[in-house]
């Protein structure tokens, strides 16, 4: 599935945090758990607090987008993107150079 907002500028509210947490997933080629995603997502984005139950509930509710894998013995979900991604040239410059310490 591609995700495109080529003609999109402004991501900022919160309805558009499967956006933020598809790029930072998009970077990161293992699965990884809500509280890694979190990590990256306040520190990348830091004028939009994110909790992991937060960014769980999103992953879920977008299910054509992200790979699930269950953890033996109850232990935490781990989420991957499998999709693609397509941003604005101005936002995908944007992203890119605050996430370039971490990616």
């Amino acid at each position: 599935m591609i995700i495109d907002f080529t003609h999109d500028f402004n991501l900022q509210s919160k309805k558009y945090d499967f956006v933020k947490i598809a790029w930072i997933l998009s970077h990161i080629d293992d699965f990884v758990s809500a509280n890694q995603i979190n990590y990256y997502f306040n520190r990348i984005f830091p004028q939009n607090y994110c909790n992991s139950l937060r960014i769980s509930q999103v992953i879920r509710q977008k299910r054509d987008l992200f790979q699930f894998a269950k953890m033996p013995n109850g232990m935490t979900n781990t989420y991957k993107f499998i999709g693609e991604l397509k941003l604005n040239p101005t936002t995908y410059n944007n992203w890119k150079q605050k996430s370039k310490s971490f990616f």
